[in-house]
């Protein structure tokens, strides 16, 4: 007879092993804005301004974060989906 007990702990560990990568793939997506805020505010303080390479190079750099930042919400959403499915599940 299947033990209702283990099947929940096994929906559960989905989202946590989900949790634990998206967290991963976050603390990318800071040190990666953290360093091109630096670097764009480096430009600014020194008051040489940004030349056309440094300029294209921060937009290919916004637009990929913006990217990345909407992947991210949506894999969030899939993880709170299941969470809530399996915890409604469970208290079925």
């Amino acid at each position: 007879m299947p033990n209702p007990e283990r099947n929940v702990e096994s929906q559960t560990d989905l989202p946590a092993r989900e949790l634990l990568k998206l967290y991963d793939e976050l603390t990318a997506l800071h040190a990666c804005s953290a360093f091109v805020m630096q670097a764009l505010a480096a430009a600014l303080v020194n008051g040489g301004g940004l030349d056309e390479r440094s300029a294209t190079g921060g937009v290919f750099c916004a637009q990929w974060l913006n990217e990345r930042t909407a992947e991210l919400e949506r894999q969030l959403k899939h993880i709170v989906s299941q969470a809530y499915g399996s915890t409604t599940a469970a208290g079925s």
